[in-house]
């Protein structure tokens, strides 16, 4: 009998990323090797994304916060995160992704894609050692935010949760990161 592990071609980054450039695949993830589709990103997401974004840069003044990019996780992992903060200390190369090394803390949206954010995605950060990854549900009647942080091999020993508002319309920085 086969099953669908046993279906699964795994790759490197390395390898992704010259199929992404040779056949011109647009909207992918890389996470563990496994390539995802990633859905769109309807008006909720993107006002939840520049919400929290303009939040998070002003927190954070000494630091680049970005809303565009890749971070390379390992060797099997390469996401977009919606919005992320890096430590400006740590050298960048102009023509190749972030390395996690310089992530202080990512931001992912999901109003679609709750079970591969909270599933491989997160596992994937803590096992890179992300340090801190805030999960945002926008929908109606959801809008929390789960805060992950302290990373202990595939899984985080800090979990907090937040209630944001839809679209995350009532975020507090500083309720979140404290003083």
């Amino acid at each position: 009998m086969t099953t669908v592990a046993e279906d699964i071609h795994r790759m490197t980054v390395d390898e992704y990323l010259r199929i992404v450039r040779d056949l011109g695949w647009e909207s992918t993830e890389l996470i563990e090797g496994v390539v995802y589709d990633v859905t769109p990103e309807y008006s909720r997401h993107t006002a939840t994304v520049m919400h929290v974004f303009r939040q998070l840069d002003a927190w954070f003044p000494e630091d680049a916060t970005c809303i565009a990019g890749s971070v390379r996780l390992d060797p099997l992992s390469i996401f977009d995160p919606d919005a992320f903060v890096l430590d400006v200390d740590v050298p960048l190369d102009p023509d190749d992704a972030v390395p996690v090394a310089a992530v202080k803390l990512v931001v992912e949206v999901s109003a679609t894609t709750h079970s591969r954010d909270r599933g491989p995605k997160l596992i994937a950060y803590a096992k890179a050692d992300v340090p801190e990854v805030w999960l945002i549900d926008p929908r109606p009647g959801k809008g929390e935010l789960i805060r992950y942080r302290d990373p202990d091999g595939a899984s985080y020993r800090t979990v907090d949760r937040f209630d944001v508002g839809e679209n995350a319309s009532a975020l507090d920085v500083a309720t979140i990161l404290g003083p």
